[in-house]
């Protein structure tokens, strides 16, 4: 058995004898499907998904980062056609392994909660996007 150890402060959760995972900040399914999780760079990484696509932004973590981020931060990527947002979802789940600490029931926001999961940085979330769109076509 293993020990999930979260400090809240610094935000960094650790699995004894694992390295650093980003905590998920929150999951919205409810009202909205969108999700935000923390990068290890220490910003934070919201993903939103609807019926017109995926649009997935970053921004500080702080109250009002967190407040103007998922509306005034620079977007790391967007995808318009809701066919490809779900062969692009397809093509992350094959790609990356599973997370049991996401639990969404969409398909679509929990493939790309997994990529940006196993992403450090802003940077990298949307270099794995891209890599993994041009791996679809």
């Amino acid at each position: 058995m293993q020990l999930l150890v979260c400090i809240w402060p610094k935000a960094k959760c650790r699995i004894k004898g694992r390295p650093t995972m980003p905590p998920i900040l929150y999951i919205n399914e409810r009202f909205f499907c969108d999700a935000t999780i923390i990068l290890d760079s220490g910003d934070a990484c919201w993903i939103s998904v609807g019926s017109r696509g995926v649009i997935i932004r970053s921004h500080k973590n702080s109250f009002f980062g967190g407040l103007l981020g998922s509306v005034l931060g620079p977007k790391l990527y967007r995808e318009k056609d809701p066919y490809r947002t779900f062969l692009i979802a397809n093509a992350l789940r094959e790609k990356l392994p599973p997370v049991h600490q996401i639990q969404c029931k969409n398909l679509i926001l929990r493939a790309f909660c997994t990529a940006g999961w196993h992403c450090s940085s802003p940077a990298s979330v949307t270099t794995a996007l891209i890599e993994t769109v041009a791996l679809e076509q």
